[in-house]
């Protein structure tokens, strides 16, 4: 107003009342753009300009950045859920992909070994779970691990494979079923190492013999018959 008074009584040149104007108007847009910015970052506080911190959306979006970066990074390194030994690593090839269902290498527990069974159903009548077992390994003679019965499978081996046994015709052949069981080994960091897919013998104490009852029934009977 004071440079159009004295535009007015030719005070001051036109060029030095369009720049004193130009420069005005650059502040009112300036100012403008303060209030929009400054409104804007009122909402982002929650129309609060007290809120902590951690409370701010901006915050809260960061931190929200951050754990998922996180996230990605974890997921980029496979641990494994115990200690063991890798195999199959020669099958790896540097740059090559694997798909979901596709596995790279196997890891074989070293602390936690077990024996895969698979005795006939005519030899479960008395075994159970906790019952002691002997192991001994073709690899290893003389040599005896101490084990126990740590579960029974509730199916044969046959319902389990890719094709079970169907009977379409009605003609039954009775075949003797293997039942999988599964014997931890208890004492095996004391022994010899153990390899994955080792042939072992197991005897298990199931507190009973099959037969030795009908046997020394047989022999009293014997003994006791008159003899001519």
């Amino acid at each position: 107003q004071r440079q159009q008074t004295l535009l007015s009584v030719s005070a001051v040149s036109r060029t030095n009342y369009d720049d004193a104007k130009h420069a005005l108007d650059s502040t009112r847009q300036k100012i403008t753009v303060a209030r929009a910015t400054a409104q804007m970052v009122l909402a982002q506080l929650g129309g609060n300009i007290d809120t902590p911190v951690e409370q701010q959306s901006t915050y809260l979006i960061a931190q929200a950045a951050v754990d998922e970066a996180q996230r990605n990074l974890n997921n980029s390194v496979v641990r494994a859920s115990f200690d063991g030994i890798v195999t199959n690593v020669d099958s790896l090839q540097v740059g090559s992909y694997l798909q979901p269902p596709q596995s790279g290498i196997s890891l074989v527990s070293a602390d936690h070994l077990w024996v895969a069974a698979s005795p006939k159903e005519t030899e479960l009548t008395h075994m159970k779970p906790g019952q002691s077992v002997e192991i001994s390994v073709d690899s290893y003679p003389g040599v005896q691990w101490h084990g126990t019965v740590d579960s029974i499978s509730p199916a044969s081996g046959a319902s389990f494979s890719l094709l079970p046994a169907q009977n379409t015709t009605g003609n039954w052949v009775k075949v003797v079923q293997r039942i999988p069981v599964r014997i931890s080994i208890d004492d095996a960091g004391e022994k010899p190492p153990l390899r994955t897919g080792m042939s072992v013998q197991a005897e298990i104490d199931t507190g009973s013999a099959r037969g030795l009852p009908h046997l020394f029934s047989g022999l009293l009977a014997s003994k006791a018959a008159p003899h001519e």
